[in-house]
């Protein structure tokens, strides 16, 4: 019975999703025929979730905009 109860404590703690920070670091890139366009930058954001959960947040903040012949790029991935 010991045994039993072991194992099942095992498996249990096994599928207990843990819930972790995470870091979602975003790359902005600008481009366009227009002058003075910013530099690319970085930012990021803290994600407090399981590992599947914050990649999936993270991801769709990933985004690609064109307005008056600028394209700014976002792309965010996991770390």
């Amino acid at each position: 019975m010991k045994k039993l109860t072991v194992l099942l404590f095992t498996i249990a703690m096994m599928n207990t999703s843990c819930t972790r920070e995470f870091i979602c670091q975003c790359h902005v890139k600008y481009t366009g025929n227009v002058p003075g366009l910013p530099d690319s930058t970085l930012h990021e954001t803290v994600i407090k979730n399981t590992k599947s959960a914050a990649e999936a947040n993270c991801k769709k903040n990933s985004t690609t905009t064109t307005q008056d012949g600028v394209t700014m790029t976002e792309t965010c991935d996991l770390y």
